[in-house]
């Protein structure tokens, strides 16, 4: 079998501290890293991932029996590199097998087809594109869509650059980059649909939806994030941002799934029909006039919250602050720990997204430091960020 092998070293840094911080970070993301002789290995869909500190350099090497894996292996480990090591992601040069492609090979283009008013506040956009087959996952079903920008009517798509990373397009076609739940998918009929959150101070991805009509185009790359472990009983808690994805979670439990699920939504019109096992309660909070991210009704509903022992999962997503504080309270009040858990910033009040991913990152910190409770939801966030 072939196999295509890539490799870059950074020097200059204490390479055993930040081999260390960026392994822990990647263990506490699901990844398995295994010790080796000559350093530490890593399996990524279908790559090998290994790594090898000595004095102030630290290398690392991947290997892929395809071209798109090598890409996705690599384009994985450049930007935590970029993060953990505290420089910036041009700085970083790979030699060896380089993969070929006019585009990043999880890009797609997709085009409107029909958009439905599910609730008041929340627009579904059903879309075509061909070959989504990697897209079609119970597992990864967060994306980022590429939206162009009002006006932009002969959008200009990524590209790949002489050095094998993604290049985006700049100045009047630069497109704004935000995170979404994939709601339902058909591969096999080459189509897909995104639940848009509506909101009065819209940003790209609200603005666009709510304009968006049949032949329109904007593009997604991914699949990527995580999502809620099945367990025999769940809390499921989020407001509107977090209702795509508890809906398909929902869809993928088992009959006898016991537990809560606790949604905030504006109004009593914005609650929508869900699929609930018969053994988990739901229970729908309404704001009325109050702002978004100002009043506590959600955080306090989950706090009343008895976690039982056993085989159980807490899964919930929200504004920053909420966030912050349900996972302390799950963590030292509760004693869940980070496999029982999933609790998820997915817009921060005053802040779109790219500021909220931007906090604590590479400026703020030194090589190997890790990241505040900021970068680390940023890390974990794929929703309908209300921007």
């Amino acid at each position: 079998m072939t196999v295509l092998i890539t490799q870059t070293a950074l020097s200059g840094l204490a390479a055993s501290t930040v081999l260390r911080s960026l392994l822990e970070h990647l263990v506490e993301h699901d990844f398995v890293a295994v010790q080796a002789e000559h350093g530490w290995t890593l399996d990524y869909e279908g790559a090998q991932i290994l790594f090898h500190a000595d004095g102030d350099t630290l290398s690392v090497q991947v290997q892929a029996p395809t071209q798109e894996t090598l890409f996705d292996a690599r384009m994985m480990i450049h930007h935590h590199l970029a993060e953990f090591a505290a420089c910036e992601p041009e700085f970083i040069r790979w030699e060896g097998d380089s993969p070929q492609f006019e585009r990043p090979p999880a890009f797609r283009i997709l085009t409107v087809v029909s958009a439905q008013q599910v609730s008041p506040h929340l627009r579904r956009i059903r879309f075509h594109s061909e070959n989504l087959a990697r897209y079609q996952s119970d597992e990864d079903f967060h994306c980022k869509l590429l939206i162009p920008r009002p006006g932009n009517a002969d959008p200009e798509w990524p590209t790949m650059g002489t050095d094998g990373l993604p290049r985006l397009p700049s100045g009047d076609k630069q497109l704004d980059m935000r995170t979404y739940t994939i709601r339902r998918i058909d591969a096999s009929a080459s189509w897909l649909e995104i639940d848009f959150v509506l909101h009065e101070d819209a940003g790209p991805g609200s603005a666009w939806a709510v304009q968006a009509q049949a032949g329109q185009q904007i593009g997604i790359s991914g699949p990527g994030g995580r999502t809620a472990r099945p367990a025999e009983w769940m809390l499921l808690a989020a407001d509107e941002t977090g209702l795509p994805a508890v809906a398909r979670i929902l869809e993928g439990l088992s009959a006898g799934t016991r537990g809560k699920v606790i949604l905030e939504v504006q109004a009593a019109s914005d609650a929508i029909p869900l699929n609930v096992p018969e053994g988990m309660d739901l229970s729908w909070i309404y704001r009325n006039e109050a702002t978004p991210g100002t009043g506590r009704q959600l955080v306090d509903a989950i706090r009343a919250c008895t976690i039982p022992e056993g085989d159980r999962f807490v899964w919930v997503a929200g504004e920053f602050s909420m966030v912050q504080e349900v996972r302390t309270w799950l963590r030292q009040d509760c004693g869940l720990t980070g496999k029982e858990q999933l609790v998820v910033a997915y817009w921060r009040l005053g802040m779109d997204e790219t500021r909220m991913k931007s906090g604590g990152r590479r400026s703020e910190r030194e090589p190997g430091e890790s990241q505040t409770e900021e970068a680390r939801a940023a890390d974990d966030q794929a929703g309908n960020t209300p921007e």
